[in-house]
Protein backbone atom coordinates (compact mmCIF):
# COMPACT_ATOMS: atom_id res chain seq x y z
CA UNK A 1 0.00 0.00 0.00
CA UNK A 2 1.42 3.38 -1.04
CA UNK A 3 2.24 5.66 1.87
CA UNK A 4 0.32 8.92 2.14
CA UNK A 5 2.68 11.85 2.83
CA UNK A 6 0.36 14.85 2.35
CA UNK A 7 -0.21 16.21 5.85
CA UNK A 8 -3.65 17.61 5.01
CA UNK A 9 -4.81 14.19 3.84
CA UNK A 10 -3.47 12.65 7.06
CA UNK A 11 -5.37 15.30 9.04
CA UNK A 12 -8.58 14.57 7.11
CA UNK A 13 -8.31 10.80 7.62
CA UNK A 14 -7.48 11.16 11.32
CA UNK A 15 -10.43 13.47 11.81
CA UNK A 16 -12.85 11.10 10.06
CA UNK A 17 -11.70 8.16 12.18
CA UNK A 18 -11.97 10.29 15.31
CA UNK A 19 -15.73 10.38 14.69
CA UNK A 20 -15.94 6.98 16.40
CA UNK A 21 -14.41 8.34 19.60
CA UNK A 22 -17.49 10.38 20.31
CA UNK A 23 -18.78 7.07 21.69
CA UNK A 24 -19.34 8.33 25.27
CA UNK A 25 -21.72 11.03 24.06
CA UNK A 26 -24.30 8.58 22.70
CA UNK A 27 -24.92 7.20 26.19
CA UNK A 28 -27.27 10.03 27.08
CA UNK A 29 -29.85 8.53 24.67
CA UNK A 30 -29.00 4.91 25.55
CA UNK A 31 -29.24 5.46 29.31
CA UNK A 32 -33.07 5.63 29.69
CA UNK A 33 -33.57 2.51 27.55
CA UNK A 34 -30.88 0.51 29.33
CA UNK A 35 -32.24 1.58 32.70
CA UNK A 36 -35.74 0.39 31.76
CA UNK A 37 -34.78 -2.82 29.92
CA UNK A 38 -32.36 -4.01 32.60
CA UNK A 39 -34.19 -2.59 35.63
CA UNK A 40 -31.22 -0.53 36.83
CA UNK A 41 -30.96 2.40 39.22
CA UNK A 42 -30.09 5.88 37.92
CA UNK A 43 -26.49 5.56 39.13
CA UNK A 44 -26.09 2.02 37.72
CA UNK A 45 -27.41 3.03 34.30
CA UNK A 46 -24.94 5.94 34.24
CA UNK A 47 -22.01 3.73 35.20
CA UNK A 48 -21.06 2.56 31.65
CA UNK A 49 -20.60 6.21 30.65
CA UNK A 50 -18.44 7.10 33.64
CA UNK A 51 -16.36 3.94 33.23
CA UNK A 52 -15.65 4.57 29.54
CA UNK A 53 -14.62 8.16 30.37
CA UNK A 54 -12.40 6.97 33.24
CA UNK A 55 -10.77 4.00 31.48
CA UNK A 56 -10.21 6.17 28.40
CA UNK A 57 -7.29 7.85 30.21
CA UNK A 58 -5.57 4.50 30.78
CA UNK A 59 -6.11 3.68 27.11
CA UNK A 60 -4.33 6.91 26.16
CA UNK A 61 -1.24 5.86 28.12
CA UNK A 62 -1.26 2.38 26.57
CA UNK A 63 -1.58 3.95 23.13
CA UNK A 64 1.41 6.21 23.74
CA UNK A 65 3.47 3.23 24.94
CA UNK A 66 2.49 1.07 21.97
CA UNK A 67 3.32 3.83 19.50
CA UNK A 68 7.01 3.47 20.38
CA UNK A 69 6.77 -0.34 20.09
CA UNK A 70 4.59 -1.06 17.07
CA UNK A 71 3.90 2.34 15.51
CA UNK A 72 0.85 4.59 15.37
CA UNK A 73 -1.01 2.73 12.61
CA UNK A 74 -0.90 -0.66 14.36
CA UNK A 75 -1.81 1.01 17.65
CA UNK A 76 -4.92 2.63 16.14
CA UNK A 77 -6.01 -0.62 14.51
CA UNK A 78 -5.47 -2.66 17.69
CA UNK A 79 -7.29 -0.12 19.85
CA UNK A 80 -10.18 0.07 17.40
CA UNK A 81 -10.52 -3.72 17.40
CA UNK A 82 -10.69 -3.84 21.20
CA UNK A 83 -13.22 -1.00 21.28
CA UNK A 84 -15.55 -2.52 18.69
CA UNK A 85 -15.28 -5.93 20.34
CA UNK A 86 -16.29 -4.36 23.64
CA UNK A 87 -19.27 -2.64 22.08
CA UNK A 88 -20.47 -5.90 20.56
CA UNK A 89 -20.13 -7.58 23.96
CA UNK A 90 -22.28 -4.83 25.46
CA UNK A 91 -24.86 -5.33 22.71
CA UNK A 92 -25.37 -9.01 23.52
CA UNK A 93 -25.28 -8.72 27.34
CA UNK A 94 -28.01 -10.98 28.87
CA UNK A 95 -30.65 -9.27 30.99
CA UNK A 96 -29.39 -11.08 34.08
CA UNK A 97 -25.81 -9.89 33.44
CA UNK A 98 -26.02 -6.11 33.04
CA UNK A 99 -22.44 -5.78 34.28
CA UNK A 100 -21.33 -6.95 30.81
CA UNK A 101 -22.50 -3.60 29.45
CA UNK A 102 -20.08 -1.80 31.75
CA UNK A 103 -17.36 -4.37 30.97
CA UNK A 104 -17.84 -4.14 27.19
CA UNK A 105 -18.90 -0.56 26.52
CA UNK A 106 -17.06 0.87 29.52
CA UNK A 107 -13.84 -1.08 30.13
CA UNK A 108 -12.98 -2.54 26.71
CA UNK A 109 -14.54 0.40 24.89
CA UNK A 110 -12.59 2.89 27.00
CA UNK A 111 -9.26 1.06 26.70
CA UNK A 112 -9.53 0.60 22.94
CA UNK A 113 -10.91 4.05 22.25
CA UNK A 114 -8.28 5.78 24.38
CA UNK A 115 -5.52 3.76 22.77
CA UNK A 116 -6.55 4.73 19.23
CA UNK A 117 -7.57 8.30 20.07
CA UNK A 118 -4.19 9.20 21.56
CA UNK A 119 -2.57 8.45 18.20
CA UNK A 120 -5.24 10.21 16.16
CA UNK A 121 -4.42 13.40 18.06
CA UNK A 122 -0.64 12.97 18.37
CA UNK A 123 0.03 12.07 14.72
CA UNK A 124 -1.64 15.21 13.23
CA UNK A 125 0.09 17.33 15.88
CA UNK A 126 3.41 15.91 14.71
CA UNK A 127 2.57 16.78 11.09
CA UNK A 128 1.55 20.35 12.07
CA UNK A 129 4.00 21.70 14.69
CA UNK A 130 3.24 25.17 13.32
CA UNK A 131 -0.54 24.88 13.92
CA UNK A 132 -0.92 22.58 16.90
CA UNK A 133 -3.82 24.39 18.52
CA UNK A 134 -5.85 24.58 15.30
CA UNK A 135 -5.13 20.98 14.31
CA UNK A 136 -5.94 19.68 17.79
CA UNK A 137 -9.22 21.59 17.63
CA UNK A 138 -10.10 19.99 14.28
CA UNK A 139 -9.27 16.40 15.24
CA UNK A 140 -10.93 16.60 18.64
CA UNK A 141 -13.79 18.72 17.27
CA UNK A 142 -14.93 15.85 15.06
CA UNK A 143 -15.42 13.81 18.24
CA UNK A 144 -18.10 16.32 19.23
CA UNK A 145 -19.74 16.15 15.78
CA UNK A 146 -20.23 12.45 16.43
CA UNK A 147 -22.75 13.22 19.14
CA UNK A 148 -24.77 15.51 16.88
CA UNK A 149 -25.12 12.89 14.14
CA UNK A 150 -25.25 9.69 16.18
CA UNK A 151 -27.68 10.75 18.91
CA UNK A 152 -30.73 11.22 16.65
CA UNK A 153 -29.91 8.02 14.75
CA UNK A 154 -29.48 6.02 17.97
CA UNK A 155 -32.61 7.54 19.51
CA UNK A 156 -34.66 6.49 16.46
CA UNK A 157 -33.28 2.93 16.43
CA UNK A 158 -33.67 2.61 20.20
CA UNK A 159 -37.33 3.62 20.02
CA UNK A 160 -38.05 1.36 17.03
CA UNK A 161 -35.93 -1.71 17.74
CA UNK A 162 -34.52 -1.49 21.28
CA UNK A 163 -31.11 -1.37 22.91
CA UNK A 164 -29.44 -4.42 21.36
CA UNK A 165 -30.10 -3.49 17.73
CA UNK A 166 -28.98 0.09 18.32
CA UNK A 167 -25.69 -0.98 19.92
CA UNK A 168 -24.97 -3.48 17.12
CA UNK A 169 -25.58 -0.71 14.55
CA UNK A 170 -23.16 1.57 16.40
CA UNK A 171 -20.55 -1.20 16.40
CA UNK A 172 -20.86 -1.76 12.63
CA UNK A 173 -20.53 1.97 11.88
CA UNK A 174 -17.44 2.21 14.07
CA UNK A 175 -15.80 -0.85 12.44
CA UNK A 176 -16.18 0.70 8.98
CA UNK A 177 -14.81 4.11 9.97
CA UNK A 178 -11.93 2.65 12.00
CA UNK A 179 -10.67 0.86 8.87
CA UNK A 180 -9.38 4.24 7.70
CA UNK A 181 -6.42 3.70 10.05
CA UNK A 182 -4.77 1.64 7.30
CA UNK A 183 -3.97 4.97 5.61
CA UNK A 184 -2.45 6.72 8.65
CA UNK A 185 1.27 7.45 8.46
CA UNK A 186 3.63 9.15 10.92
CA UNK A 187 5.99 11.89 9.69
CA UNK A 188 9.68 11.08 9.41
CA UNK A 189 12.15 12.39 11.98
CA UNK A 190 13.69 14.57 9.25
CA UNK A 191 10.30 16.14 8.55
CA UNK A 192 9.66 16.81 12.23
CA UNK A 193 13.09 18.41 12.70
CA UNK A 194 12.64 20.56 9.59
CA UNK A 195 9.17 21.75 10.60
CA UNK A 196 10.18 22.42 14.21
CA UNK A 197 13.07 24.58 12.94
CA UNK A 198 10.74 26.45 10.59
CA UNK A 199 8.27 26.98 13.42
CA UNK A 200 11.03 28.28 15.67
CA UNK A 201 12.07 30.76 13.01
CA UNK A 202 8.51 32.04 12.58
CA UNK A 203 7.68 32.50 16.26
CA UNK A 204 9.27 34.87 18.69
CA UNK A 205 7.82 33.24 21.82
CA UNK A 206 6.21 30.06 23.09
CA UNK A 207 8.20 27.91 20.67
CA UNK A 208 7.36 24.26 21.17
CA UNK A 209 10.47 23.24 19.28
CA UNK A 210 12.61 24.64 22.13
CA UNK A 211 10.70 22.81 24.86
CA UNK A 212 12.56 20.01 26.60
CA UNK A 213 11.22 16.62 25.45
CA UNK A 214 10.21 14.97 28.72
CA UNK A 215 9.77 11.24 28.91
CA UNK A 216 6.73 10.20 30.92
CA UNK A 217 8.95 9.08 33.80
CA UNK A 218 10.68 12.46 33.84
CA UNK A 219 7.36 14.29 33.65
CA UNK A 220 5.99 12.35 36.62
CA UNK A 221 8.84 13.72 38.74
CA UNK A 222 7.84 17.32 38.09
CA UNK A 223 5.52 19.46 40.20
CA UNK A 224 3.86 20.77 37.04
CA UNK A 225 2.56 17.32 36.11
CA UNK A 226 0.48 17.05 39.29
CA UNK A 227 -0.78 20.61 38.99
CA UNK A 228 -2.00 20.15 35.41
CA UNK A 229 -3.49 16.71 36.11
CA UNK A 230 -5.41 17.92 39.17
CA UNK A 231 -6.61 21.13 37.52
CA UNK A 232 -7.90 19.19 34.49
CA UNK A 233 -9.62 16.65 36.75
CA UNK A 234 -11.47 19.41 38.61
CA UNK A 235 -13.21 20.44 35.37
CA UNK A 236 -14.68 16.98 34.84
CA UNK A 237 -17.43 16.51 37.49
CA UNK A 238 -19.65 19.25 36.02
CA UNK A 239 -19.82 17.45 32.68
CA UNK A 240 -19.71 13.82 33.80
CA UNK A 241 -22.57 14.34 36.27
CA UNK A 242 -24.72 16.03 33.65
CA UNK A 243 -24.05 14.27 30.35
CA UNK A 244 -25.66 10.84 30.85
CA UNK A 245 -28.71 12.50 32.39
CA UNK A 246 -29.25 15.28 29.85
CA UNK A 247 -32.32 13.80 28.23
CA UNK A 248 -34.00 12.29 31.30
CA UNK A 249 -33.18 15.29 33.48
CA UNK A 250 -34.48 17.65 30.80
CA UNK A 251 -37.84 15.85 30.85
CA UNK A 252 -37.93 16.18 34.65
CA UNK A 253 -37.29 19.91 34.25
CA UNK A 254 -40.34 20.51 32.06
CA UNK A 255 -39.22 19.55 28.55
CA UNK A 256 -41.12 17.17 26.30
CA UNK A 257 -39.35 14.12 24.90
CA UNK A 258 -38.70 15.86 21.57
CA UNK A 259 -37.57 19.06 23.32
CA UNK A 260 -35.21 17.08 25.54
CA UNK A 261 -33.68 15.37 22.50
CA UNK A 262 -33.31 18.76 20.81
CA UNK A 263 -31.59 19.97 23.98
CA UNK A 264 -29.13 17.08 23.69
CA UNK A 265 -28.39 18.09 20.08
CA UNK A 266 -27.89 21.74 21.04
CA UNK A 267 -25.54 20.68 23.84
CA UNK A 268 -23.66 18.50 21.36
CA UNK A 269 -23.22 21.47 19.03
CA UNK A 270 -21.94 23.50 21.98
CA UNK A 271 -19.45 20.72 22.71
CA UNK A 272 -18.23 20.98 19.11
CA UNK A 273 -17.89 24.76 19.33
CA UNK A 274 -15.79 24.40 22.46
CA UNK A 275 -13.52 21.85 20.79
CA UNK A 276 -12.87 24.01 17.73
CA UNK A 277 -12.85 27.50 19.22
CA UNK A 278 -10.99 27.04 22.54
CA UNK A 279 -7.70 25.69 21.08
CA UNK A 280 -7.88 28.24 18.26
CA UNK A 281 -8.14 31.02 20.86
CA UNK A 282 -5.35 29.40 22.90
CA UNK A 283 -2.98 29.91 19.92
CA UNK A 284 -3.64 33.65 20.34
CA UNK A 285 -4.03 34.36 24.05
CA UNK A 286 -2.44 31.27 25.59
CA UNK A 287 -3.82 28.15 27.24
CA UNK A 288 -3.89 29.58 30.75
CA UNK A 289 -6.18 32.49 29.87
CA UNK A 290 -8.76 30.42 27.99
CA UNK A 291 -8.80 27.72 30.70
CA UNK A 292 -9.60 30.38 33.31
CA UNK A 293 -12.51 31.68 31.25
CA UNK A 294 -13.86 28.16 30.83
CA UNK A 295 -13.73 27.45 34.56
CA UNK A 296 -15.75 30.56 35.33
CA UNK A 297 -18.42 29.63 32.76
CA UNK A 298 -18.64 26.04 34.00
CA UNK A 299 -18.80 27.04 37.68
CA UNK A 300 -21.68 29.48 37.17
CA UNK A 301 -23.56 27.09 34.85
CA UNK A 302 -23.43 23.96 37.00
CA UNK A 303 -24.50 25.85 40.13
CA UNK A 304 -27.43 27.42 38.29
CA UNK A 305 -28.49 23.98 37.03
CA UNK A 306 -29.64 23.09 40.52
CA UNK A 307 -32.80 25.16 39.88
CA UNK A 308 -32.95 25.80 36.11
CA UNK A 309 -35.91 24.63 34.02
CA UNK A 310 -37.04 24.69 30.39
CA UNK A 311 -34.98 26.74 27.95
CA UNK A 312 -32.63 28.03 30.64
CA UNK A 313 -31.84 24.42 31.53
CA UNK A 314 -30.86 23.72 27.90
CA UNK A 315 -28.70 26.87 27.78
CA UNK A 316 -26.80 25.95 30.94
CA UNK A 317 -26.35 22.32 29.89
CA UNK A 318 -24.94 23.60 26.59
CA UNK A 319 -22.46 25.87 28.36
CA UNK A 320 -21.23 22.99 30.51
CA UNK A 321 -20.78 20.88 27.37
CA UNK A 322 -19.02 23.71 25.55
CA UNK A 323 -16.53 24.06 28.40
CA UNK A 324 -15.89 20.32 28.47
CA UNK A 325 -15.18 20.36 24.73
CA UNK A 326 -12.74 23.20 25.28
CA UNK A 327 -11.02 21.47 28.21
CA UNK A 328 -10.31 18.23 26.33
CA UNK A 329 -9.03 20.25 23.34
CA UNK A 330 -6.83 22.79 25.14
CA UNK A 331 -5.11 20.52 27.66
CA UNK A 332 -3.33 18.44 24.96
CA UNK A 333 -1.86 21.71 23.67
CA UNK A 334 -0.86 22.73 27.20
CA UNK A 335 0.84 19.38 27.79
CA UNK A 336 2.80 19.75 24.53
CA UNK A 337 3.86 23.26 25.55
CA UNK A 338 5.10 22.12 28.95
CA UNK A 339 6.57 18.70 28.19
CA UNK A 340 7.27 18.55 24.44
CA UNK A 341 5.80 16.47 21.61
CA UNK A 342 8.09 13.43 21.44
CA UNK A 343 6.21 11.48 24.14
CA UNK A 344 2.90 13.32 23.83
CA UNK A 345 0.77 10.17 23.62
CA UNK A 346 1.93 8.70 26.93
CA UNK A 347 2.35 12.08 28.61
CA UNK A 348 -1.19 13.23 27.89
CA UNK A 349 -2.50 9.84 28.96
CA UNK A 350 -0.70 10.26 32.29
CA UNK A 351 -2.15 13.74 32.68
CA UNK A 352 -5.61 12.25 32.16
CA UNK A 353 -5.28 9.79 35.05
CA UNK A 354 -6.83 12.33 37.42
CA UNK A 355 -9.58 12.90 34.86
CA UNK A 356 -10.23 9.15 34.78
CA UNK A 357 -10.32 8.68 38.55
CA UNK A 358 -12.76 11.55 39.01
CA UNK A 359 -14.98 10.23 36.20
CA UNK A 360 -15.27 6.81 37.84
CA UNK A 361 -16.05 8.37 41.24
CA UNK A 362 -18.80 10.68 39.97
CA UNK A 363 -21.64 8.07 40.01
CA UNK A 364 -20.88 7.36 43.66
CA UNK A 365 -20.96 11.09 44.37
CA UNK A 366 -24.36 11.27 42.65
CA UNK A 367 -25.64 8.34 44.71
CA UNK A 368 -24.29 9.55 48.06
CA UNK A 369 -24.85 13.30 47.80
CA UNK A 370 -27.90 13.44 45.56
CA UNK A 371 -28.33 15.34 42.32
CA UNK A 372 -28.47 18.95 43.52
CA UNK A 373 -25.66 18.64 46.06
CA UNK A 374 -23.50 16.86 43.45
CA UNK A 375 -23.94 19.88 41.17
CA UNK A 376 -22.89 22.17 44.02
CA UNK A 377 -19.78 20.07 44.66
CA UNK A 378 -18.96 20.20 40.94
CA UNK A 379 -19.24 24.00 41.06
CA UNK A 380 -16.83 24.12 44.01
CA UNK A 381 -14.42 21.89 42.07
CA UNK A 382 -14.47 24.40 39.19
CA UNK A 383 -13.67 27.22 41.62
CA UNK A 384 -10.69 25.29 43.00
CA UNK A 385 -9.54 24.50 39.46
CA UNK A 386 -9.72 28.20 38.60
CA UNK A 387 -7.43 28.98 41.53
CA UNK A 388 -5.11 26.17 40.47
CA UNK A 389 -4.45 27.77 37.08
CA UNK A 390 -2.39 30.37 38.93
CA UNK A 391 0.25 27.65 39.43
CA UNK A 392 0.80 26.94 35.71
Amino acid sequence: MKKIQNRYVILMISSIINFVHGNPYIWTVFQPYVREEYGLTLAASSQPFTIIIGIFAVGNMIGGFLQHKIGAKATILAGSAVMCGGFFLAAVAPYDMPWLISAGYGVLGGLGSGCAFSMLVAVPQAWFPDKRGLVTGITIGVVGISGVLMNPLCDYVLAAHGYRTAMVLVTVIYVVLSAGAFFIEEPSKEYIDRMELKTAENRSKNVLGNVRQYTTREMLRTRMYYIISIVMALAIPAYVLVNPLMKSLGIERGLSNSQALMGVLIASFANIIGRFVAPWISDRIGCKAIIRVMYVISMVSILALTVARGGVFVLLISLVCMVYGGVVSVFPVLVAEKFGMKYQGMNYGAIMLGYGIVSVLCPYLLELAGQEMSFVIAGIACAVGLLGTGLF
